[in-house]
């Protein structure tokens, strides 16, 4: 062999990529594109040399980098993102990044390269993650634990491209751009857990608990039987989120410890069959904070215009309103493609109606099965997001 094996040991690598990097350097030049690349390679080495990672390729708009700390390489995904988002908004260039981390056995070579099932991971959750995203797997997040100043957000098993298992991942990101759903989340996963009392402890499992189970039971006629159909059987009903998600879907989806940034509520949904793949919805305070988000979703797509394209079995990618019946706001929504996956984001917006709740859904389907998710979002976004 050319390049012989070396050494071998657990190692985490983190992947980075610049999203939309071949239509910027179509639209702009391969002069402007050039200056893009060498910003995103001069925060990536001064931030491999803070955190004692090792840059092992450089290609362009992509970064392979290695560490020996899972809790280091974590760290420096978090510090990554805030750096390509101060450099974006200072230099007014587009540089949103997805980030994908994964721990491992992992062979490194006589020239300097790597071997091991954690690269390819690593690579996958890359290509799956947005801009500004850091998305990392299980086992990266059991070898770090938890990490003062970080929130991980559940983002339940996903299958990747030529990996025979679901893979649990987990989205991170610094306590600065999250807010924790409420004074025992941050309890227990950010820095005071430290110096808990086990009465607080206590208490606070008690508080989750009774979260967990906050789904009642009433009868048909309290109900109304609407919830599956059959009159007079005893109908779950439930608050915050699980009110607004029919049951058929609800099964499949778990509250998030900590929710997206400026939402009550976040969970993720995961089907054992069918299409999506996964979604994930949030609950918003009011219709300002709805829109700041859904804007900030859409940002992270440069080649997503507003008001143009359709999403459709036969057309995929565009942003518009979407509309109950005529006359009757929905919400907007906009698609693309990520990768090897379709995706799609709507609003549901209560506006003055007062049975309609501010929701945000982000579905995803791997293959491209555009076609399979415009089927399961055409039914599903006219009823999620009406409590009652």
């Amino acid at each position: 062999m050319a390049a012989r094996e070396r050494t071998s040991g657990v190692r985490t690598f983190l992947i980075a990529d610049i999203r939309g990097y071949s239509r910027y350097t179509e639209e702009c030049g391969d002069e402007a594109a050039a200056a893009l690349a060498k910003r995103f390679e001069g925060i990536v080495h001064d931030n491999v040399e803070a955190h004692d990672g090792g840059l092992a390729e450089m290609r362009g708009d992509e970064a392979l980098v290695v560490f020996t700390s899972a809790r280091a390489a974590i760290r420096a995904a978090v510090d990554l993102q805030a750096q390509f988002q101060e450099a974006a908004h200072e230099f007014q260039i587009p540089l949103r990044v997805g980030i994908g981390i994964d721990s491992g056995e992992a062979v490194q070579l006589e020239d300097g390269s790597f071997r091991g099932a954690a690269l390819n991971v690593a690579a996958r959750l890359c290509g799956r993650a947005s801009g500004g995203e850091v998305i990392m797997t299980d086992a990266t997040a059991r070898l770090a634990g938890r990490l003062p100043g970080l929130h991980y957000s559940d983002g339940g098993r996903v299958r990747l491209k030529k990996i025979a298992n679901p893979i649990h991942v987990y989205k991170v990101y610094s306590e600065l751009d999250a807010r924790p759903a409420n004074r025992w989340t941050v309890l227990f996963l950010g820095r005071e857990r430290r110096g808990l009392s086990w009465r607080l402890a206590m208490l606070a499992s008690l508080v989750a608990a009774a979260t967990a189970l906050a789904v009642v039971y009433f009868t048909a006629g309290e109900r109304g039987g609407a919830a599956s159909g059959l009159p007079g059987q005893p109908q779950p009903v439930a608050t915050g989120l699980a009110s607004v998600v029919p049951l058929a879907l609800w099964k499949d989806c778990r509250l998030q410890p900590v929710p997206s940034p400026r939402a009550d509520e976040t969970a993720a949904c995961v089907p054992a069959t069918g299409v999506p793949d996964r979604w994930e919805i949030s609950r918003y305070p009011n219709g300002a904070a709805l829109n700041a988000a859904y804007r900030s979703e859409l940002g992270k797509r440069a080649d997503i215009k507003p008001d143009s394209g359709k999403c459709n079995a036969f057309t995929w990618g565009g942003e518009n309103v979407w509309q109950h019946g005529p006359a009757k706001p929905g919400g907007r929504v906009f698609c693309y493609f990520d990768g090897n996956d379709a995706v799609i984001v709507w609003t549901h917006e209560r506006g003055g109606q007062k049975t309609h709740r501010d929701i945000l859904v982000i579905a995803r389907e791997g293959g491209s099965d555009h076609a399979g998710l415009t089927g399961w979002w055409r039914p599903w976004h006219h009823v999620i997001g009406k409590a009652g």
